[in-house]
């Protein structure tokens, strides 16, 4: 096992942290899954394979927590009648098809799998089904995601939990501007890569690409579509919070900074990304007339929505040749995609994730067990349709379950726009995800949102702690709402 000078800082903050207030717990938490490029440990005997600060980190979250809310509340998360009762069936069925289905199907189809390489180089193969680092891998962030959201289920339930979390999305919503526009400096400024200490993981990075002349904006992640998906779901959470009116200057200034970041992005993925979110928050907007509430006037979107208008039109009349240049890079990153050699290589590994999945009778081939283009293909090769099953209960439960927190709050805003991020999260994963994992701050969000449709108070959570620690945590659990 190796490290560096990064993931020593945040395994050193993580001590520190266990002797502060949880709520830089969760500051830590949310603010590291900012650095998607950066390993905090490195796996030699692995091939190579990379922890990212942000699941190291996890171990220490979850302590601190646990250490002030006890494991009742962490525990309560993963059982009915909450909505993680679904997570813990899928990773209990990812758990016995990765232990024992590439063994027992072992060749009987083809997948396509990360090999690694001598000198940390890796690539991705089509091999006959076994057993594999990646199952290895692929299980250990899975196990680490339910960890997560089971601390942060606990979390939220503490006092003033929403605000804190409020106070660190925002400070993440700066890193990422910060980190967006060094990267394009970086570019600008010739062959001094400012970015180099965070780009530590053992992942193919394409950090120096350009298309159409702009560069594709990567910040702290590994390529351009990875930061668009993590930018999408920053922008729709701070979109929402600016039509509840929550913050409003600040919220609006980052979902309009993250507007156009994710215009010069580059990035197919940001395009049609963005297309769905504003379709969903425009929906959001109407939605809340259903529960006796005002409409929320979108206003953000349709000044938006205008103002690109206009600037296309002006655009149109001032100068045709640009327009035929913003046509030539529309095809060439987005309506081209599927016909360059990348879209087609995609499109392969989804061919092959469906095989798998038919091949192994519907059941799967493991959690890491094979890689693909969509999230979808991606459960249905891994999990099968038992695992998909589960999935799509977890989320659906979570997202669309009535809300136990009162009509108008502060906290009610917050989740709603909680919910937002989670939507375009799955947005993101559904059209590049490559592997199991969606992250940690999915698991955090998806803990948040579990909170406010959970349908046990409090009280009776309290009542089935000991006595010795229930005057203590009495003290730090939010009153039910």
């Amino acid at each position: 096992m190796a490290t560096n000078v990064f993931g020593v800082c945040v395994i050193l903050f993580g001590i520190l942290v266990q002797f502060m207030h949880r709520r830089y717990a969760l500051y830590g938490m949310v603010i590291l899954t900012l650095f998607g490029a950066a390993a905090a440990v490195t796996l030699p005997a692995m091939g190579g394979a990379s922890i990212l600060v942000a699941n190291a980190f996890m171990v220490f979250f979850a302590l601190r927590i646990l250490r002030v809310t006890g494991l009742t509340p962490a525990v309560s998360s993963l059982l009915y009648p909450s909505t993680g009762f679904w997570l813990l069936l899928l990773i209990i069925y990812g758990l016995v098809a990765t232990a024992f289905f590439p063994r027992l199907m072992a060749g009987i189809t083809e997948t396509m799998v990360v090999q690694r390489l001598p000198a940390g180089l890796s690539r991705i193969a089509l091999n006959p089904l076994s057993f594999s680092s990646t199952h290895i891998t692929q299980t250990v962030y899975a196990l680490g995601g339910i960890a997560c959201f089971a601390a942060s289920f606990a979390y939220f339930r503490t006092r003033d939990a929403y605000q804190h979390f409020l106070s660190a999305f925002f400070i993440l919503c700066g890193l990422n501007v910060l980190f967006a526009l060094a990267d394009l400096i970086t570019f600008a400024t010739g062959p001094i890569d400012f970015l180099d200490f965070i780009h530590t993981a053992n992942y193919s990075l394409m950090t120096n690409v350009e298309m159409g002349g702009l560069k594709r904006i990567s910040g702290t992640f590994p390529e351009s579509s990875s930061f668009a998906s993590f930018t999408l779901i920053l922008f729709a959470i701070s979109a929402s919070l600016y039509l509840d009116h929550v913050r409003p200057f600040t919220s609006g200034t980052f979902a309009l900074a993250f507007l156009i970041l994710l215009a010069l992005s580059t990035s197919g993925t940001a395009y049609v990304g963005l297309i769905f979110v504003l379709l969903m928050l425009t929906v959001q907007s109407i939605l809340p007339v259903l529960h006796g509430e005002k409409m929320r006037k979108p206003l953000l979107l349709y000044a938006g929505g205008l103002s690109l208008i206009a600037v296309i039109l002006l655009a149109a009349v001032l100068s045709p040749t640009l327009v035929d240049a913003i046509a030539s890079f529309l095809d060439e990153s987005l309506l081209g995609k599927l016909d360059s050699d990348s879209g087609r290589e995609r499109g392969h590994w989804n061919e092959v994730a469906w095989s798998n999945f038919i091949d192994s009778y519907g059941l799967g081939v493991g959690i890491g067990g094979a890689r693909a283009s969509s999230y979808l293909f991606v459960l249905l090769s891994n999990v099968g349709l038992p695992g998909l099953l589960c999935f799509a209960a977890f989320t659906l439960s979570t997202l669309f379950r009535r809300s136990v927190l009162r009509n108008g709050t502060v906290e009610r805003h917050i989740v709603r726009a909680i919910g937002s991020g989670l939507g375009a999260s799955l947005i993101a994963a559904f059209l590049v995800s490559t592997v199991y994992d969606l992250g940690m701050l999915f698991y955090v969000l998806a803990g948040g949102a579990a909170v406010a449709v959970f349908p046990v108070v409090t009280s009776r959570i309290s009542a089935n702690i000991s006595n010795k620690n229930a005057a203590r945590i009495g003290r730090q659990i939010a009153p039910a709402p």
